[in-house]
């Protein structure tokens, strides 16, 4: 074969390779849709199930007694979060008349129901159904507050608690258009590291509300930043939060405040026997907190056999027999 023509095919094969390289690298980049579709926010969150049930399937473990409205959402649509469900994506909003004491939330769920019972039970319980380009909006009151919810399609359904009908009829025009998402997911979602399982990006404005609580301590060094956390699984669980400040000298402030908060934490865990068990040790002991310019990063990493000593645990509570109910004719005698 002339060497002209080896050289075209090798040519032809880089520029294959490298336009599927390219292409999978833009899918890997890009953020999951169900998060594309929300709303604007302070705090956006994303968690995806599929992999967590490789490692525990909660449809296996023993059921749990359902209760109350749940066991009633149970009977009439067939859906069970924790067999059913596969992504979840949130965002919320602090209302700012009332300083983050309320805060309002659009969602979108993601997973596997029968949409003509789920739809005919939304029906039931709504006070009012209004019809968007196609979709039916459902107004449920709870509480004091009304809850939106819409049957976006056969796997997905998106919901709001926001006063305004504006979120979901906006989580509806993007899912008929392209969406790029909110500007949070623009701006930070490439810092999320690849394979994370769930992340949330967090912009924790002044006076947040959290450090007013008479019982938790003040986080207020962490006003006026963004943070990127997630979650990622290689054997260990993956634990990293990247704290963006305005500059280098608030980053410092943020090192600083979190290392004596750790300080402060390994010495509560000492005197309460938490370093008992090694695994635990190990878990606190990999902690690590570096700064670099304007970010501050906090790592850290729980192994496996802890996660099973947690699972094991809470299986073993989910199937523990119910306590039998007391005789009151045998206790008088």
């Amino acid at each position: 074969m002339p060497t002209y023509r080896k050289l075209l095919i090798l040519a032809l094969l880089l520029a294959v390779a490298g336009t599927g390289a390219f292409l999978l690298y833009r899918r890997a980049a890009a953020a999951p849709e169900a998060a594309r579709l929300l709303p604007e926010g302070d705090r956006l969150a994303y968690i995806n199930l599929k992999p967590v049930r490789l490692f525990w399937d909660l449809g296996k473990s023993k059921p749990v007694e359902l209760e109350g409205s749940y066991r009633d959402f149970v009977n009439q649509t067939g859906i069970q979060f924790e067999r059913d469900l596969d992504e979840v994506a949130a965002s919320w909003q602090e209302a700012r008349a009332t300083r983050g004491r309320d805060v309002e939330s659009a969602a979108i769920f993601t997973g596997r129901f029968d949409s003509a019972k789920l739809s005919a039970y939304l029906k039931r319980i709504s006070s009012q159904a209004e019809t968007y380009r196609g979709l039916t909006i459902y107004t449920i009151p709870n509480q004091d507050h009304n809850v939106r919810v819409c049957v976006l399609d056969a796997s997905r359904i998106a919901t709001s608690t926001r006063n305004s009908a504006d979120a979901i009829h906006g989580i509806i025009d993007r899912l008929h258009g392209s969406a790029d998402g909110p500007w949070l997911l623009q701006t930070y979602y490439r810092k999320v590291p690849a394979t994370s399982l769930a992340w949330m990006i967090d912009r924790i404005r002044a006076g947040s509300g959290m450090q007013e609580q008479t019982f938790i301590p003040s986080f207020s060094f962490l006003d006026n930043t963004i943070a990127v956390g997630s979650l990622r699984y290689n054997g260990s669980l993956l634990v990293r939060a990247d704290v963006f400040a305005v500059s280098d000298a608030d980053a410092k402030r943020v090192f600083d405040s979190m290392n004596t908060f750790l300080a402060l934490s390994g010495f509560l865990g000492r005197s309460a026997g938490m370093r008992d068990d090694a695994d635990v040790k190990a878990a606190l002991n990999s902690i690590r907190v570096e700064q670099k310019g304007n970010i501050v990063t906090i790592t850290g990493e729980c192994s496996e056999k802890l996660l099973k000593k947690i699972q094991n645990e809470m299986k073993a509570e989910s199937n523990a027999a119910p306590a039998p109910a007391a005789n009151p004719q045998r206790e008088g005698r």
